[in-house]
């Protein structure tokens, strides 16, 4: 498939390049891919999207909704998935095998950063299985209880019951999503962003359980990671309140400070150490 500029997506589409950009930066959209040098190419269904979205304004649509069905519509054609969006958009992080251990210790790291901030995050999560959020189901309601909103998406059928109007929002996930074998968690505020993304590679029987993961407190990143479990849990019959979508629409600002970031190693280190 032929590939081009921003500046021949300008053309084809009637919105310019300056424009694009804005887009780019403050809705991921539109993303195209890009090249080892940096530079962002696009193909005809950018074009496409593109045009859907500006086709939806011209019947009254705000922008960043328009964005949204176009972004939500394209993650249910293709399969939802958290880490492969961001192994798409983010080619340079670098995904590490982890254990099970490992990666409770560095969820829970994220989740008392966010709980110590107090600064009403929007708090996501994704647990494959409802037995598995049962687990830790008291750790998501103290969150759940400071957050601006908080969702959790499983396969609640065998354990815990969904229900999207819960604190947090319980949603059931789709027979055939990805997110079925994926552990996420996503924390974000004006101040402070992490997500956590793994998905469980498949190991014989009795083996210990490993996952595939990525880590980072890239803002651009945690809202990427926002933006698929948000609208899947929509799509499941949840209802975020207005300050999601504008935490998910605002301009990418207020980074992750160095020393929260250490901040949050050192809660991963005291637990692997308490461990030992």
């Amino acid at each position: 498939m032929t590939d081009f500029s921003i500046g021949a997506l300008a053309q084809r589409t009637g919105v310019t390049p300056n424009v694009l950009r804005t887009w780019e930066n403050r809705f991921g959209f539109p993303a195209g891919r890009r090249t080892a040098s940096g530079h962002r190419r696009f193909t005809e269904d950018d074009v496409l999207l593109v045009s859907e979205v500006l086709e939806a304004r011209k019947r009254g649509v705000p922008l960043n909704l328009a964005i949204d069905a176009v972004l939500q519509r394209v993650r249910q054609e293709g399969g939802e998935s958290v880490h492969a969006t961001l192994i798409r958009e983010f080619p340079d992080l670098r995904p590490q095998r982890l254990g099970k251990s490992t990666l409770v210790d560095a969820s829970h790291a994220i989740e008392d950063e966010c709980l110590a901030r107090a600064d009403r995050s929007v708090v996501l999560g994704t647990f494959q299985e409802g037995h598995k959020f049962a687990l830790s189901r008291h750790r998501w309601e103290e969150l759940a209880r400071t957050a601006s909103w908080s969702a959790v998406l499983a396969d609640f059928d065998g354990g815990q019951t969904a229900d999207p109007k819960a604190r947090p929002a319980r949603c059931q996930l789709p027979d055939d999503s990805p997110m079925r074998r994926e552990w996420t968690v996503v924390t974000l505020s004006p101040t402070f962003a992490a997500v956590l993304a793994a998905w469980e590679v498949p190991a014989p029987e009795g083996r210990p359980a490993t996952y595939e993961a990525v880590i980072t407190m890239r803002r651009a990143a945690a809202v990427a990671a926002a933006r698929v479990i948000v609208g899947t849990a929509r799509s499941a019959g949840a209802t975020p309140p207005p300050e999601v979508d504008e935490i998910l629409t605002s301009p990418a600002s207020g980074e992750t400070t160095m020393s929260d970031a250490d901040r949050v190693l050192l809660r991963v280190l005291e637990r692997v150490d308490s461990r030992r």
